[in-house]
C-alpha cells in the first residue's frame, strides 16, 4: 500500500484531528501536540490515498524530547520515524521519552533502542465517576509560583511534564508554607486533560485534595480526566479509586534511540 508522508498543516489539519478523536485517551499526547502545545512540537502525517493512517510528532520544550504516534498498522511507522529523522536530525544523536499504551510497544521493536521502561497504569475520571473531596478545597497557585514548588518537582517523575504556567494548579501547604502536595495541568485540550501531581512523604490525603480541586475545574473545560501512576504505586492508585478514577489502559514510559535501519 503506497504511503506518504507530510507535515502536518492548515490543510490537513482537519484530518488529523478526526483520526486522533477516534481514541481520545490513547491519543491524547498526540492530540495535545497538534493542538495546545503545537508551538512547541513538529508533526508528520502519514496517508494512504488521501487518508490518515499515522501521526508521529515530538515535544522540544522539555529537558527531554518527547516523541509520540499513532498508527493504523506497524508499516506506517517506519517511514514515519525516516521521515522525522530526515527533518529533526538530532534526534538521531540524543535520547527521548516516550508514554505509550503497551499494545504499542511493539511497534518500535527493531526501530529503536530502547534505554529503560517503566510500566504505568493511565488512570481516567468523567464527570459521571467523579467523586470530589467533601467541604476541602486546595489552595489556586499563581502561575509565578516556580520557584515553591522547586522540592516537589525534584522528587516528581521524569515522566511527568507539569508546570503551573501549563494552566490550572492547585497545592496544600504546611504550616511552614511549604508546597506538601500538588496537582497541576500538564496540558488541556477540548477532547483530553492531563494533570500531573507530586507529593511529599505521606501526605497522600492533601494529594488527593489537590487532585480532586483540579480534576473539579478540568470538568468545566473537557469532559475527560487523566493522570499517570506507576502500577507499583499502591497507595497512589487507592487514593485516585477514592476519586472516582479508574485504571482505563497500561503504558509505558520509555527512554530510547533511534535505531532505524
Amino acid at each position: 500500500m503506497p504511503l506518504s508522508v507530510s507535515q502536518l498543516d492548515t490543510e490537513n489539519y482537519p484530518a488529523v484531528l478526526s483520526f486522533l478523536r477516534r481514541s481520545p485517551y490513547r491519543n491524547a499526547i498526540n492530540l495535545a501536540q497538534i493542538t495546545y502545545l503545537r508551538t512547541h512540537s513538529f508533526t508528520l502525517v502519514a496517508f494512504s490515498n488521501d487518508t490518515v493512517v499515522g501521526v508521529v510528532s515530538i515535544r522540544r520544550d522539555l529537558p527531554l524530547v518527547r516523541l509520540a504516534f499513532t498508527v493504523d498498522f506497524p508499516g506506517v511507522l517506519p517511514p514515519l520515524l525516516h521521515a522525522l529523522s530526515t527533518a529533526e536530525p538530532e534526534l538521531q544523536q540524543h535520547t527521548f521519552g516516550m508514554l505509550l499504551p503497551v499494545a504499542s510497544l511493539s511497534s518500535v521493536d527493531r526501530l529503536v533502542k530502547i534505554e529503560n521502561v517503566r510500566l504505568l497504569y493511565q488512570m481516567v475520571a468523567e464527570p459521571e465517576t467523579f467523586r470530589p473531596v467533601a467541604h476541602v478545597i486546595a489552595q489556586r497557585l499563581p502561575a509565578n509560583i516556580a520557584d515553591d514548588l522547586t522540592p516537589l518537582r525534584a522528587i516528581t517523575a521524569d515522566w511527568q511534564a507539569w508546570h503551573p504556567v501549563y494552566g490550572p494548579a492547585f497545592g496544600i501547604r504546611a504550616e511552614n508554607g511549604q508546597v506538601v502536595a500538588a496537582a497541576a495541568t500538564c496540558f488541556a485540550t477540548r477532547d483530553v486533560i492531563e494533570i500531573g501531581w507530586a507529593m511529599q512523604p505521606a501526605q497522600l490525603s492533601a494529594l488527593q485534595v489537590c487532585i480532586s480541586s483540579l480534576t473539579g475545574i478540568c470538568f468545566g473545560l473537557a469532559p475527560r480526566v487523566y493522570l499517570f501512576v506507576e502500577t507499583t504505586d499502591d497507595d497512589i492508585i487507592l487514593g485516585c479509586r477514592t476519586l472516582g478514577f479508574w485504571a482505563a489502559e497500561r503504558f509505558v514510559w520509555v527512554l530510547a534511540r533511534l535505531n532505524l535501519p
